[in-house]
């Protein structure tokens, strides 16, 4: 190998370096992603093979979570600091979780939305504290979008500092 094949590859590498490290500025994201996506999946089963009505719920959760996914497999090849599908995907998740909190707690629509849970108060603790989990989770992501919208994240800061040092 000659030193301009050498200088091109050394070239490369640093601009793969660099879309690998804004890509990861959205790690966090896609790992919380996978855990509503799954979590939903089971959901959606659950409630088809119990015969309730209420399976759109987690369907549409689902086909709002794989926009994310689009929109976050996107982001590497064109990187952006604002994830407006994301971003709408935790919105919508966050009011969704919160919404589900009062069948949970006050209705009858416990045994609807979850049929293969026996109604008692140990299922209804166990599925607030699903609800809530992800609540928080919801909203961890929207700070966590919204920093990286801003450029306030840590990652922004050590991608410039490497951008620096390469330069």
């Amino acid at each position: 190998m000659n030193y301009e094949e050498r200088v091109l590859l050394e070239k490369n590498k640093k601009k793969q370096s660099l879309k690998t490290m804004y890509y990861n500025r959205y790690l966090l994201v896609r790992y919380v992603t996978a855990i509503f996506f799954f979590t939903n999946i089971y959901w959606l089963i659950s409630l088809v093979i119990s015969d309730s009505s209420l399976y759109i719920i987690p369907l549409a959760l689902i086909i709002i979570l794989i926009l994310s996914v689009a929109e976050q497999v996107k982001i590497y090849s064109s990187p952006t600091n604002n994830a407006i599908y994301t971003k709408f995907c935790f919105i919508t998740l966050l009011f969704t979780n919160v919404i589900l909190l009062l069948p949970t707690c006050f209705s009858s629509s416990f045994a609807q939305l979850y049929p293969f849970l026996v109604n008692q108060n140990k299922s209804k603790i166990l599925i607030l504290v699903i609800l809530i989990a992800g609540i928080l989770l919801s909203a961890l992501i929207i700070y966590r979008l919204n920093k990286i919208k801003h450029d306030e994240d840590k990652h922004y800061q050590r991608i410039k500092e490497y951008e620096k040092a390469i330069n």
